[in-house]
């Protein structure tokens, strides 16, 4: 007779007891995976780090209505700007980790910041956690049509020509947009000075009207008003063209200048992994479809997609580069 079972082949009581254990170890588990497939149940908040109309805004408000239309289900857009992103990212990684809250993520954010600021409020590896790579972006070198400088030599001979007159701006410090002008100024030798401003669109209205000379920002947002004319586009910071602009590299002229942003989506560190996985695959499913690559590529954006594992190994991989970017320019933590 078997040691669980009673003469008369009924489950003995040890039987029963281990059983039930068993099937209260697995509660947990089914919860979860319910929730997962339950997910989402009202609407999910996208902050995104700087104002309405840049690069960041515009590839969230993209995705959030894929994944609206999916889901069925509102995917909110909210910008919550400052100190280079590091408010939004705060905001997330210290909020509920319930699945209804996830950060647009920049390189700033996740890699940047802790090279330029003094006080960081969340870890960028340990309290964000990773769920996909939207898009990597070059930047475009653009100036204000009343300036002179028709090329990126010009524009580094009217720099040597006048160290510190000329005005860059920036969606703020720690963006890409900063370091990457940082690092064309220690390349190329010259000095201008630094005007943050709280996102792209604000700064791009300024460099319209001449208020600022020159700005190194992501393609999708200067794009426009380079195609209508109302700044003048240089080059592109990558070290290969954009096949969609007919303008050189700023490596043409500064050997070896390479510079890209890229986009992303992540999450509270304690957010489900099961939901992690659910929003992308939704997200990596768009990105691989024709319209998705289409649409991206109009706004001056390469999809990516991937897993978040590789987008956390990527994230590392940045933080590597940027800081020694952030040495190389001198910059320090302010």
């Amino acid at each position: 007779m078997s040691a669980s079972t009673t003469g008369f082949g009924r489950p003995s009581r040890r039987s029963l007891l281990i059983g039930g254990v068993a099937a209260l170890g697995a509660l947990p588990l089914i919860s979860r995976n319910a929730k997962a497939a339950e997910w989402p149940t009202r609407p999910v908040k996208f902050v995104v780090p700087f104002s309405a109309g840049g690069t960041t805004d515009i590839l969230a408000r993209l995705v959030a209505q894929k994944l609206s239309e999916e889901y069925g289900q509102q995917f909110i857009v909210e910008n919550k700007t400052g100190a280079g992103g590091n408010i939004a990212a705060d905001s997330v990684a210290k909020g509920q980790a319930d699945g209804y809250t996830f950060l647009v993520g920049t390189p700033g954010t996740h890699s940047i910041n802790k090279f330029v600021f003094k006080t960081m409020n969340y870890d960028q590896l340990n309290d964000i956690a990773p769920v996909i790579v939207i898009a990597k972006v070059p930047n475009l070198c653009s100036v204000t049509n009343s300036l002179e400088a028709k090329s990126v030599a010009e524009l580094i001979a009217l720099a040597k020509a006048k160290p510190n007159d000329l005005l860059y701006g920036t969606p703020g410090i720690g963006s890409t947009a900063h370091l990457s002008t940082e690092l064309f100024k220690s390349m190329a030798g010259i000095q201008m000075t630094h005007v943050p401003y709280k996102g792209s669109a604000p700064a791009l209205t300024d460099l319209i009207a001449g208020r600022v000379h020159v700005m190194i920002d992501n393609l999708p947002a200067a794009q426009p008003f380079a195609e209508a004319n109302s700044i003048r586009p240089l080059a592109v910071s990558t070290a290969a063209r954009w096949p969609l602009l007919d303008v050189p590299t700023i490596g043409d002229t500064v050997a070896g200048y390479d510079a890209a942003s890229w986009f992303t989506v992540a999450a509270p560190a304690k957010t489900p992994h099961d939901i992690i996985v659910k929003l992308n695959a939704s997200i990596d499913k768009f990105l691989k479809t024709e319209d998705g690559i289409a649409r991206l590529r109009k706004l001056g954006a390469e999809p990516v997609g991937g897993t978040p594992e590789q987008m956390q190994a990527f994230v590392i991989s940045e933080m590597e580069k940027w800081g020694k970017v952030a040495q190389f320019a001198g910059l320090k933590p302010e």
